[in-house]
């Protein structure tokens, strides 16, 4: 994994953390709806994080197909080489 991806798991892990609750065991491979439970709101918060966070910007569209850390962590690594 390169440095980048390694970088952006572990931040978007401790934030899912933090909105899962310390009951919920998260991972890179955690279903994000099924396992930790976000809804809508709770996605776009965590986009405008993740926008502020890497001066990027993701495109609503390509979130239908995200379940897991792991899928989010390499849109937004992908997004960062585009800018």
């Amino acid at each position: 994994m390169s440095e980048d991806y390694q970088r952006t798991v572990n931040w978007l892990l401790a934030h899912i953390r933090s909105l899962a609750g310390a009951e919920t065991p998260v991972n890179e491979d955690t279903d994000l709806v099924d396992e930790v439970g976000l809804d809508s709101v709770n996605v776009m918060d965590m986009v405008m994080h993740i926008e502020d966070e890497f001066d990027v910007v993701v495109p609503v569209n390509q979130l239908a197909d995200i379940r897991t850390p792991r899928q989010l962590a390499e849109l937004v690594v992908s997004l960062e080489g585009e800018g």
